[in-house]
């Protein structure tokens, strides 16, 4: 959601929740379901160069097998500058940060917010996120995004669960309502990790989650900008 504070001013809020269910063949290998609760809350900020804008996204969290269990709170987000080549044609560069639990998780971003046409669209950033979106019509939108997923988790036993994925997929959204979005989107996820560990980078297990494919289907409130 985003509110217009003055002119070029956004702030951006944009809570939501997920929740993991992984399970195995082998059923010593079952993880918990573990779960989150994020708001970021960003800020889109001009500066005195009109071609130039700052983004400051910062984002509480809880996850945990347990929300709002102990030691379940994250603090992170992102920053970032955009540079407009041309009117609708932006390159982005930066940096994300957040409070993991297994360490301090630092990632530099690089990406863009381009108009390719009246109907096709590139926006995200590297390495999190990158999306190209065509236009059907006013309420119909599809594309394909690439998705590379970093996050930890509290376990129940005092341990935290440390989750990589990278998926590749397509998306259809759908707008129900002017402002009610219904996203159907299949997937495939590659390299993935599970990792335990008590506190830092030494896990005590370490394996293949497998690739394999996904679906999810989600709902969204959406003001396009």
């Amino acid at each position: 959601m985003a509110l217009w504070l003055r002119e070029k001013t956004y702030q951006l809020l944009s809570p939501y929740y997920e929740s993991w269910t992984l399970d195995s063949a082998d059923k010593s290998q079952v993880v918990p379901r573990v779960q989150s609760l994020a708001f970021p809350i960003g800020f889109i900020l001009p500066l005195k160069n009109p071609k130039w804008g700052l983004n400051i996204l910062p984002v509480i969290r809880w996850n945990g097998e347990d929300l709002f269990g102990e030691k379940t709170f994250q603090f992170g987000g992102a920053t970032f500058l955009s540079y407009e080549k041309a009117p609708g044609r932006k390159i982005r560069f930066g940096v994300y940060m957040n409070s993991e639990f297994f360490g301090l998780f630092v990632v530099p971003l690089v990406g863009a917010d381009w108009r390719i046409s009246d109907k096709d669209y590139i926006f995200g950033l590297l390495p999190g996120r990158l999306t190209w979106e065509h236009k059907l019509n006013q309420r119909l939108y599809w594309g394909a995004t690439f998705r590379a997923i970093t996050n930890s988790y509290r376990l129940k036993n005092g341990q935290y669960l440390r989750l990589d994925d990278n998926q590749l997929s397509l998306y259809l959204d759908a707008y129900v309502a002017k402002r009610i979005c219904i996203t159907l989107e299949p997937g495939y996820g590659i390299f993935r990790q599970l990792r335990t560990g008590q506190e830092g980078r030494n896990y005590l297990t370490n394996r293949n989650w497998g690739d394999g494919p996904f679906i999810k289907l989600s709902s969204s409130y959406r003001i396009r900008l």
